[in-house]
C-alpha cells in the first residue's frame, strides 16, 4: 500500500486516541534500503511544550522506539540482511552500539510486543512504538508517541503504549478488509484496496472522490473506472451502503433519537434518510429498530 493511502487509512484511528495520548504520537514507516525511519503523520500533543515532529522527518532504526519496533517484526532474512547494513552510531550514552546488543534488544522487543527508547538518541527524551502488521503479517508501519523523559516516566510510557497497540490492532483489522476478495472473487487492485480502506475507516463522513482518488495514487477517471469493475459498485454506492450500515448498527444497539442518527450518518434530514432507508431495507427506520429489539 502507498504510504499517503496508509496514512489516510490510519488517519482516523489515531486521531480517535489524541485525547488520551498526553504527548506527541504518530505514525512512521522504515526505508529498509536506505536503513532509516521516516515520520508519515504526526499529532502534536497537548501541552505547549511537547516535542513538533515534523512529517518526512527521517529517524535511524537502531535509536528510535518506532525503528526498533517495525525491525523486531521482520521475517529473520529481512531483518537479518538490514541489520548487516545498520551503522549503530552512538549519540548519547544510552545508545545500543553493537550488533550483538540489538540482537539482545530485538528478543526482549518480541516477548513484550514494544518498543522503548529511553534518552537513545536524544538526552531527555523517551519514546515508545508499536508495529503495524499488514494482512501478510508483516510489518507496514510502526506506531510512535515521544516526550520529555522527566514527563513519561516508565508508568505513563507503558500507558501509552496500550493506547497504541490498541490502536494498531484497528489498523491492522482495517487494513486486512482492504484485501479481502472482491464480490467477483478478484483481487483488488491496490488503488481500490486503498479506496475500499479509506471509506471504511470514515463512513459517514463527506467524502471528495477526486481527493480520495489521489490519494490512491491515481487518477479519478481510473479509480472510478477500477473500483466499479472490481467491486461491481460506484464509489457512491458503496459510501452509501457503509452509511446505511452504520445506521442499521444505530438503530438497534443504541437508543439514539432517528434524527440524531440521520445527522451522524451524513444525511441532510430525517425525512430524506427515512425515505432512503426505507428503499433500501424494506423498512423505515423506526420499524427496523422494533424488529430488531
Amino acid at each position: 500500500m502507498r504510504h499517503e493511502a496508509l496514512k489516510t487509512l490510519a488517519s482516523p484511528f489515531l486521531r480517535a486516541v489524541t485525547d488520551q495520548m498526553p504527548e506527541t504520537f504518530g505514525i512512521a514507516v522504515i526505508d529498509e534500503r536506505r536503513a532509516s525511519g521516516i515520520v508519515l503523520d504526526s499529532i502534536q500533543g497537548p501541552d505547549r511544550f511537547c516535542f513538533s515532529i515534523a512529517e518526512g522527518f527521517v529517524f535511524p532504526l537502531h535509536t528510535s522506539a518506532p525503528g526498533k519496533a517495525f525491525v523486531s517484526a521482520l521475517p529473520d532474512k529481512r531483518r537479518n540482511a538490514l541489520l548487516n547494513r545498520l551503522v549503530f552510531t552512538r549519540f548519547t550514552p544510552n545508545t545500543i552500539t553493537t550488533r550483538k546488543a540489538f540482537d539482545s534488544e530485538i528478543a526482549r522487543i518480541r516477548a513484550t510486543g514494544y518498543a522503548t527508547d529511553l534518552s537513545e538518541e536524544t538526552e531527555g527524551c523517551h519514546c515508545g512504538g508499536v508495529a503495524v502488521l499488514g494482512p501478510k503479517q508483516t510489518p507496514v508501519a510502526a506506531l510512535w508517541v515521544t516526550g520529555m523523559a522527566k514527563r513519561l516516566s516508565a508508568k505513563r510510557l507503558l500507558a501509552c503504549i496500550r493506547h497504541l497497540q490498541r490502536t494498531a490492532r484497528q489498523i491492522e483489522a482495517a487494513l486486512a478488509k482492504t484485501v479481502a476478495p472482491a464480490r467477483y472473487g478478484k483481487v483488488r487492485s491496490s488503488c481500490v484496496a486503498a479506496a475500499v480502506a479509506a471509506l471504511a475507516a470514515r463512513p459517514c463522513e463527506p467524502i471528495d472522490y477526486a481527493s480520495l482518488a489521489k490519494s490512491c495514487g491515481v487518477s479519478y477517471s481510473t479509480l472510478r473506472t477500477a473500483f466499479r469493475t472490481e467491486t461491481g459498485s460506484t464509489l457512491g454506492q458503496h459510501h452509501l451502503g457503509l452509511r446505511l450500515d452504520e445506521a442499521r448498527r444505530l438503530l438497534v444497539q443504541t437508543d439514539l433519537p432517528i434524527t440524531e442518527i440521520a445527522e451522524r450518518t451524513g444525511f441532510c434530514n430525517q425525512k430524506h434518510f427515512s425515505s432512503l432507508f426505507k428503499r433500501k431495507t424494506g423498512l423505515a427506520p423506526f420499524a427496523y429498530r422494533r424488529k430488531g429489539a
